[in-house]
């Protein structure tokens, strides 16, 4: 949380990732992480991902621009906990929320900032099944073994006509992320510091995190 407090520690971050690679192409009007998520949707292999902990913030960006996501009952929690701390989803969360649950509900989960878990992330459109935990791999296992098993030019082309019907959202709409306003840097430490005295980003304060950054919201 250290770019919350600190003005230099992003852009810091951002030179950093940038220089060790430089022959990488950033659209304009996304930041490194959308990037990164953009670039792994438009892959033209099939990725699947399997989430059977908690995935927040821009862990979860990546998690909702993999193609096929599944879910472990009773063990994975999804969620967009960025308006506690006063800034955006920074990794595209905004928009890619919003294509997979509806606009209601993206609204829901980013200003509610509540962990979901599986069956409640399948029934928004954030997986796309709610597992038991113990047939989690299983599961995941078999359907890529069979999409394995398929002949190679046929992955990519399904991905092209489906995403014919369902394109991704235009880049216009990760820049109107990129120039909305957050707080400034005073109060977002205000928000911010109480939230890592108490722990939030020690392995035990991350289980707690919604109820950490609401006490300290209440407080």
């Amino acid at each position: 949380m250290a770019y919350l407090t600190d003005p230099d520690a992003l852009p810091e971050a951002t030179r950093a990732a940038i220089a060790a690679a430089p022959d990488a192409t950033i659209p304009e009007g996304m930041n490194i992480l959308r990037a990164l998520s953009e670039e792994v949707r438009s892959l033209p292999q099939v990725t699947l991902g399997k989430l059977a902990g908690f995935a927040r913030g821009a862990g979860n960006e990546f998690f909702m621009s993999l193609d096929m996501r599944f879910g472990a009952i009773g063990k994975s929690g999804q969620g967009q906990p960025e308006s506690l701390m006063g800034i955006l989803p920074g990794g595209g969360g905004t928009v890619t929320m919003t294509c997979l649950a509806g606009r209601a509900r993206a609204l829901e989960l980013i200003l509610g900032a509540e962990l979901v878990g599986a069956e409640l992330a399948e029934r928004y459109g954030l997986i796309d099944r709610a597992l038991p935990a113990g047939e989690l791999d299983a599961f995941v296992g078999s359907l890529a073994r069979r999409i394995a098993a398929l002949r190679p030019e046929v992955i990519p082309i399904t991905k092209a006509a489906v995403d014919a019907i369902a394109p991704p959202a235009p880049r216009t709409a990760y820049a109107v992320r990129e120039r909305g306003p957050v707080l400034g840097v005073r109060r977002r430490c205000h928000r911010t510091r109480p939230q890592a005295a108490r722990g939030i980003q020690t392995r035990d304060g991350e289980r707690e995190h919604e109820r950490i950054a609401n006490s300290v919201q209440q407080a």
